[in-house]
C-alpha cells in the first residue's frame, strides 16, 4: 500500500519555514515548522487524519527537512512511501 502526503508551503522567513500537511493529498491538514539554521522541527498541529501515530507528521518533517537542506522552498509538492 502506498501512503502519501502533500505539502503545501504557509511561510518562508529567513528564519524558519512552515508548511502544511494533507495525510493522503486532501482533508484537514497538519502543520510543520522548521528553523532553518539549526533545523529544528516542530509539529505545530497534526491532522486529525493521521491516525498512524503520527507517521504522515513524521514523513511530512523529514520532507520539510530536505526541502530546508536543499534550501529549496516549493509552494506545493507531493510526497510519497510504501
Amino acid at each position: 500500500m502506498v501512503s502519501m502526503n502533500k505539502l503545501r508551503l504557509k511561510i518562508a522567513t529567513p528564519e524558519y519555514v512552515v508548511y502544511f500537511y494533507y495525510p493522503e493529498g486532501e482533508g484537514e491538514y497538519g502543520e510543520i515548522r522548521m528553523n532553518i539554521d539549526d533545523g529544528e522541527a516542530f509539529v505545530v498541529s497534526r491532522a486529525s487524519g493521521d491516525t498512524t501515530a503520527g507517521m504522515y507528521a513524521f514523513k511530512a518533517t523529514r520532507a520539510v527537512k530536505e526541502c530546508v537542506q536543499d534550501k529549496n522552498f516549493p509552494l506545493e509538492f507531493s510526497q510519497a512511501w510504501h
